[in-house]
């Protein structure tokens, strides 16, 4: 079977006539579009196997990710439950663990290895939820709190002696603050000391447990007495500029079976340092 075509030039002069087969015309055709149209079968075949394949990881997964879930949402329950205790027991207003810094580290890619963080962090909050029941006496007896509003100037350490320009050893912390600015007790205890001191002015020291003293010194005015027992943020003085000090400010001290020890250590509220 042929088709016959006739070719006529504007001139007329030269016409063409051309006899094509068509079975011959369908074979080409079939050569050069059979490859194309085998290729794209086969590109849907593995497209479509990749997603069955998919679809079963998906499947198999669903269970390790149901409980991926509901250890995540445990873990998050306790976190916020230890943060409520601490909270309550030691009067910390903005106190925030950061518990899950491992885990968000991790990604989809890596379920093994949530899995395993999140189990590790089960454990841990279920071992602090169960630290704070019977230590609760012991935690309010930490000096955890800012003593006063303000900023740390002068830290633990050496540093230059303002009046004489030597290195000398400081002893706690200075936090400057205008005068008559509340000072806190930073946990519970018994008043040993409470009056003055030639260099540190009026002074307040209170005994706590395990062998901590807290001390704090330059107040304008004293608001406690030798012997008195007191509980965390009970206001004990105000800020002042009494004794050897270059202004108002606080001097802060913790020490601890009688050796000064950085203050900032025990500090669990956010503070300001300059």
């Amino acid at each position: 079977m042929n088709i016959h075509i006739t070719i006529v030039p504007h001139s007329l002069s030269n016409i063409k006539h051309v006899k094509i087969n068509i079975i011959l015309l369908i074979l080409i055709a079939i050569i050069i579009f059979l490859p194309v149209f085998l290729y794209k079968v086969c590109n849907f075949n593995n497209a479509t196997n990749k997603v069955i394949s998919l679809e079963r990881e998906v499947d198999s997964l669903a269970p390790a990710l149901e409980k991926m879930i509901e250890d995540y949402n445990y873990v998050e329950k306790m976190v916020e439950e230890n943060e409520r205790k601490v909270k309550s027991i030691l009067k910390v207003s903005n106190f925030k663990t950061d518990i899950f810094y491992n885990v968000t580290g991790l990604t989809h890619r890596e379920p093994d290895k949530l899995l395993k963080e999140i189990g590790k962090q089960r454990v841990l909050q279920n071992r602090i939820f169960y630290a704070l029941e019977p230590d609760t006496e012991i935690l309010f007896c930490i000096p955890s709190i800012a003593p006063t509003q303000g900023k740390v100037i002068r830290h633990f350490g050496y540093t230059d002696d303002p009046f004489t320009g030597e290195k000398r050893f400081c002893q706690g912390i200075d936090m400057l603050a205008e005068i008559g600015e509340k000072v806190y007790a930073t946990a519970n205890g018994t008043v040993r000391f409470a009056g003055w001191k030639r260099h540190e002015g009026y002074t307040v020291e209170i005994v706590h447990k395990m062998g901590i003293v807290s001390r704090y010194s330059h107040l304008s005015i004293i608001k406690t007495k030798k012997g008195r027992r007191v509980e965390r943020r009970d206001v004990i003085g105000l800020v002042g500029k009494t004794g050897k000090t270059e202004g108002p400010r606080l001097h802060y001290e913790i020490w601890k079976d009688n050796k000064p020890t950085n203050p900032l250590i025990y500090i669990l509220e956010s503070i300001d340092v300059i």
